[in-house]
């Protein structure tokens, strides 16, 4: 699972299980990949505020690596790990987890300490740390995982018993038609391989098969001209066209396997020269090598042998058209389904890259400034009217104008009050831009819940707030029962009629509108964004 990561990644999800702090990987990896300051420690650091892990990073003499706390994150001078997540040390060792960061490699302390800059990340879990519904988000990733898994397992397994069925129905020597479906299989898989690293080129996974010899380099392999049939096709997708061809033709087959079995072998020895002239390009005019197409090679020559060894073309002459005819559909048909899917994954690709650079100017503190302070500025409501939440002498005040029957109100009361709790240093400000006629249902309620907060009490007011926004149904009689106020409500007029006007002039169109520290929250943020530059402090 690690292994389809990036490595700042995976450092970061083995510095997170050292802690014990759940957050599931593909958690991390969305978060780290849309920071803005991806792929910097400052965005490991925001991510572990982001779940409740307070953090801190310096730099401390090498030598004097035993006053940190364990783990760490260290950074180091390694290129393609540069972060290692240290476990333990000693008068003589150092262990740390990097690399694959699966399992822990202890060293030398001088030999660690000479590939360490000193630089370091510490933290302590908060006692609430981790990720919101880790256990829902971790079933449904289950589910997904084990779908992607068994579906493509349940395909080859039923093509492999039909495949074998037709072999029953066909007397002749099963061991060389048998052989051959199985090469045709792997190469079927190797080729889509090849064709899902030409769409995924940073995927850390087959970056890791692409250059685990010397020389080897599949992007420049596969970028060059001569990895092209014509400019509409690769070498790759006709691969798999050529592999999925031949796997559909014995699959289909059915009594006719002997002539199918021999198109597809010449089909094969027509195929002869491609193995040379692939190697012979990739060691003369690109001098890399790429191991995936060095397979598809192996199998290429592989099917040739056993097509010789075992006679496999031995029954050309039962070739009819109507034979030839299927086989040229059934090897069409393949392309024609990538090609007509082909335009999707790539716009798929391109929106999923674009959402992401969004992402990161969207959480960029610098351009949230600057587009709050470009908003529309209103005066602070006069002395205490409306509602407080959170702290009273807190540096960040978040007004939200509200209609206690607004759903879009409702929807995000919850999210203030996850906001107060992940954010110490926030003071929220309802106001009702109800009025005191009898006709208005905004009335009583807003009166009733102003009522309540003048109790001071503030335990009561968040309960009834609460109560009040998160109920399935609004009922104001069975609300005002719950909550007497013995006659209050006409004192809250004034208080009604002085938000009412704040409202008016504060020019408030619709609810819910939110305000942080007087400039109106733009409209591409939401109140669950503000928690990444609250914590920045702004």
């Amino acid at each position: 699972m690690l292994s389809a990561f990036e490595p700042n990644v995976k450092a970061t999800i083995a510095f997170l299980n050292q802690l014990r702090v759940r957050v599931n990987a593909s958690t991390v990896n969305e978060t780290l990949q849309n920071h803005p300051d991806w792929p910097s420690l400052l965005s490991v650091s925001d991510v572990l505020h982001k779940w409740g892990v307070p953090n801190g990073a310096g730099k401390v003499a090498p030598e004097n690596m035993d006053e940190l706390p364990l783990p760490f994150i260290a950074v180091t001078d390694n290129r393609e790990t540069p972060l290692a997540v240290v476990t333990a040390i000693n008068d003589h060792e150092v262990s740390s987890l990097y690399d694959s960061y699966k399992k822990e490699a202890t060293e030398n302390r001088s030999d660690f300490i000479k590939r360490w800059n000193g630089i370091y990340l510490i933290a302590e879990p908060s006692t609430h740390a981790g990720e919101p519904d880790y256990e829902k988000i971790k079933r449904k990733e289950s589910v997904i995982a084990f779908i992607r898994i068994i579906t493509p397992v349940m395909v080859a397994v039923a093509a492999t018993f039909i495949f074998l069925v037709n072999t029953r129905t066909n007397i002749f020597p099963a061991t060389g038609a048998i052989l051959q479906y199985f090469i045709t299989l792997a190469g079927l898989l190797v080729t889509s391989l090849l064709l899902w690293y030409e769409m995924d080129k940073n995927n850390p996974l087959l970056n890791k098969v692409c250059t685990g010899i010397a020389n080897g380099n599949c992007t420049a392999v596969l970028t060059h001209k001569g990895a092209k049939v014509f400019s509409w096709l690769s070498w790759s997708e006709l691969g798999v066209g050529y592999y999925a061809g031949a796997l559909l033709c014995m699959i289909f087959a059915g009594e006719h396997l002997l002539p199918y079995l021999s198109l597809i072998a010449l089909f094969n020895l027509l195929a002869m020269p491609y193995p040379v002239f692939s190697v012979y390009y990739q060691w003369r005019v690109i001098k890399q090598w790429c191991v995936l197409c060095l397979a598809v090679q192996a199998l290429l020559i592989a099917g040739i042998i056993n097509v010789l060894a075992n006679h496999l073309y031995g029954s050309a002459h039962e070739i009819s058209f109507p034979i030839f005819a299927q086989s040229f559909l059934l090897y069409a048909l393949p392309l024609l389904v990538w090609f007509t899917i082909k335009p999707f994954i790539l716009k798929l690709r391109e929106a999923k890259h674009m959402k992401r650079d969004y992402l990161r100017i969207k959480f960029n503190t610098e351009i949230f400034a600057t587009l709050l302070r470009k908003q529309k500025q209103v005066a602070a409501p006069a002395g205490s009217l409306g509602i407080d939440l959170g702290n009273p002498a807190a540096k960040h005040t978040l007004i939200k104008v509200c209609n206690p029957y607004c759903g879009p109100c409702a929807k995000a009361h919850p999210e203030i009050e996850k906001l107060l709790e992940d954010v110490p240093d926030l003071k929220v400000r309802i106001i009702f831009n109800a009025t005191n006629r009898e006709t208005d249902i905004r009335s009583k309620p807003a009166k009733h819940l102003l009522a309540i907060a003048a109790m001071n009490d503030p335990g009561t007011i968040r309960k009834a707030l609460d109560d009040w926004y998160l109920a399935d149904k609004k009922d104001y009689a069975a609300f005002a029962g719950k909550y007497p106020v013995n006659g209050a409500l006409q004192q809250q007029d004034e208080k009604v009629e002085h938000m009412r006007r704040w409202c008016d002039e504060s020019g408030i169109e619709y609810t819910p509108t939110f305000f942080l520290n007087g400039y109106q929250l733009p409209g591409t943020y939401n109140i669950t964004d503000l928690k990444y530059f609250l914590l920045e402090e702004l």
